[in-house]
């Protein structure tokens, strides 16, 4: 496929706005650029203008298979009128391709695709690699879980996720080094440029603990139970909790990140409150898993509902996704260093990530899945005129390609 037709696909995909939602319409376009260069897909719905595509080629080899995926859907333009050039309306200045979805992660989903079908054309090419485009991944990775639960993940050994994974420049993934959001594990060389890919990526765990109260007159709140006094006395046995989480840490994650991020309660000054709940995220590591917190916190709403009997508050898990972490000297990781080196000429780096990816659902399907996160695109991702670098996306079909070929040799 020439540079041409790579852009332009790139670019059909950054058109299509599938806002937290309607990623039919990249399935559909998915599934007829795989069909009309003789690849067999199928689309698995979710919900009404919302399908994942799962594709394979040469499907009845043996051995080991590997996987390519990524997702179809992208965030809120936050202010199109902020925006350049409309978000949905790429453009391709100064070696950049700057659109919605151009680093997070129309370009990343466009070069897997593209190599797979460069992959399935080459003659000497006979391995099994199954790509699979999910809806839902920037709110609760919800087309990674449904396909988890119907078994896709369950035959893969190895998987390469596309989310961006570089910088915009070399100084930028030095500060976030410093800063301590990426964290590099060793062995890693000491100098590296600004293209990177994650061994690594903390789960999380995302919950609301709800207090229901009696509402009353604020002039006889007796009459009443307030449920922010109740909610406040969980906060703070919550915050001496999550001290203890520190005590864990991982050689590549760093320790457990918990945050209360949402605080609601009361509708108007003159009514005792009948209802509160706050909202929280916690970034979660292998040494202390999301199903031991969520135990923890289980137990400590249970303990205070039984000391009191005015407390009434109850937990609503809204999602759960599991830490990824693949070894540092594991055949995939080894081969994408490899790789990595030969494309761009120069040493990279082996990073933990702090955010997450669908990885964490097909994980928790298939345990034995080896990872690395590694896509065209910078932190550029979810901001205003979004971008990914022209270069940085067509090296990336080039990276996909040579890491399958190795990891089969």
């Amino acid at each position: 496929m020439d540079k041409k037709a790579r852009l332009a696909i790139v670019d059909d995909l950054i058109k299509l706005q599938t806002i937290n939602g309607d990623e039919k319409l990249v399935a559909d376009y998915l599934q007829k650029l795989f069909e009309d260069n003789g690849i067999k897909a199928t689309q698995e719905k979710y919900d009404d203008n919302r399908s994942s595509l799962i594709a394979t080629i040469n499907p009845d080899a043996d051995g080991p298979v590997l996987g390519f995926t990524g997702h179809e859907d992208v965030v809120d333009p936050v202010d199109p009128e902020k925006w350049n050039y409309g978000p949905f309306n790429p453009k391709h200045i100064d070696g950049k391709i700057i659109g919605r979805g151009a680093a997070d992660m129309k370009s990343g989903l466009a070069a897997l695709a593209i190599a797979m079908i460069e992959l399935n054309e080459s003659l000497d090419f006979d391995h099994k690699i199954k790509f699979i485009a999910t809806v839902g991944e920037e709110k609760g990775e919800l087309g990674a879980t449904q396909l988890s639960e119907k078994g896709y993940a369950n035959d893969l050994n190895a998987l390469i996720v596309g989310e961006p994974s570089n910088g915009s420049s070399q100084l930028i993934i030095n500060k976030l080094v410093v800063s301590g959001l990426l964290s590099v594990p060793q062995p890693n060389p000491d100098k590296f440029g600004r293209h990177s890919f994650f061994a690594a990526h903390k789960g999380s765990v995302d919950y609301r603990v709800i207090s229901h109260g009696k509402a009353a007159h604020s002039s006889m709140p007796e009459t009443g139970v307030n449920a922010i006094d109740k909610l406040i006395s969980f906060y703070n046995q919550q915050n001496d909790y999550f001290k203890t989480l520190n005590e864990y840490e991982d050689d590549i994650l760093g320790t457990t990140k918990p945050s209360v991020t949402v605080f609601k309660a009361g509708d108007q000054p003159n009514t005792i409150p009948y209802l509160a709940y706050l909202g929280v995220k916690i970034r979660t590591v292998p040494e202390y898993d999301n199903n031991k917190i969520l135990t923890d916190i289980k137990d400590l709403i249970a303990k205070l509902n039984q000391a009191d009997p005015t407390m009434n508050l109850e937990l609503v898990v809204d999602s759960s996704n599991l830490p990824v972490k693949t070894d540092l000297d594991s055949k995939l990781v080894m081969i994408g260093r490899e790789v990595y080196e030969d494309v761009w000429g120069q040493k990279n780096v082996v990073v933990g990530a702090p955010g997450g990816t669908d990885a964490s659902q097909f994980i928790g399907a298939n345990s034995d899945i080896d990872v690395i996160v590694a896509g065209p695109g910078n932190e550029s991702a979810h901001q205003i005129n979004e971008f990914c670098f022209e270069d940085d996306y067509l090296q990336y079909i080039t990276i996909y390609k040579q890491i399958a070929e190795k990891y089969f040799a």
